[in-house]
């Protein structure tokens, strides 16, 4: 049972009769035996490649699982064609420029003339327009034709012309944010630039003040030096007159206790004179005492 509800289910007929209708043109079949191609031709004219477009793209939209995508690519389709015949109808209203002051049928015959000779559109496009163009104003008719041709393009196209856009847009964002970006990285390397001068200057000022303060320790390390190597020399010179000095002082002091000595041996001599006279002064006295004794006696 689910095999004949397949076989007879409307896509699967559909694609079928489309294998079918397109063999016709390589083989023969009922379709190309009876005229059916020509027919096509001769109606559609260069219609005909739009036709076979929308029957394939009609066939494929019948096995897209996502409803929303099938739903665009059916709409797509025929926007196809009504782009197609609204194109085709603003081409043989502009060819008749120069033929607005004509008669009806003079009109008529050039729209013949030129929709089936030059470009071939076909039998129905030609009775179409021949049918509404003595009832609408020329304005009007041209009007509604850009506009649904414009309409047309944006159906068909509005992804693309989107991401057209979009590209459009990010480009010249892009180079909006590139000119910003060459314009930040060259402040960014003027200022840095200028730190980096300026770190220079303030590290070649600290060398600066650095080997200044070297170069005065260097002078006081040297003074230092100087002031060590005259004070030997001043120590010395004094020492030597220091030696001097005592040398004269002892020299002095040795003179001084000689004559100390001299004196004092003077001294002892006078003292043992007087000493001596002492003790002769009492013998008289003594002689003279033993005399009155003797004398008394």
């Amino acid at each position: 049972m689910k095999k004949i509800k397949w076989l007879f289910s409307f896509k699967y007929i559909y694609i079928i009769s489309l294998i079918y209708f397109f063999l016709g043109y390589f083989y023969p079949n009922l379709l190309q035996i009876n005229n059916i191609y020509l027919y096509i031709k001769e109606y559609f004219g260069i219609y005909e490649k739009l036709l076979w477009i929308f029957l394939v793209g009609y066939g494929f939209s019948m096995f897209m699982k996502n409803p929303n995508k099938r739903v665009v690519l059916k709409t797509r389709l025929f926007f196809m064609i009504i782009l197609g015949i609204a194109t085709g109808y603003l081409y043989l209203l502009d060819s008749l420029k120069e033929q607005m002051e004509g008669t009806m049928d003079s009109i008529q015959q050039y729209v013949i003339q030129v929709g089936l000779l030059n470009i071939n559109l076909g039998y129905i496009e030609l009775y179409t327009f021949l049918k509404i163009f003595p009832n609408v104003k020329t304005n009007v008719f041209a009007g509604s034709l850009i506009f649904i041709i414009f309409l047309s393009v944006i159906v068909i196209c509005g992804k693309m012309i989107r991401k057209l856009i979009l590209s459009v847009v990010n480009f010249f964002r892009g180079q909006i944010l590139r000119i910003k970006e060459e314009r930040r990285l060259k402040e960014e390397q003027i200022r840095l630039e200028k730190q980096a001068k300026l770190e220079k200057d303030i590290y070649d000022e600290i060398c600066n003040i650095q080997k200044a303060y070297q170069e005065k320790d260097l002078l006081e390390m040297e003074v230092k030096e100087a002031n060590l190597e005259e004070i030997p020399e001043n120590d010395l010179i004094l020492q030597v007159n220091i030696s001097q000095e005592f040398e004269e002082n002892l020299e002095n002091i040795v003179v001084e206790n000689e004559e100390d000595k001299e004196d004092k041996e003077n001294d002892i001599e006078r003292i043992d004179e007087d000493d001596d006279i002492s003790i002769q002064i009492p013998e008289k006295e003594r002689d003279i005492s033993t005399v009155g004794i003797s004398t008394a006696n």
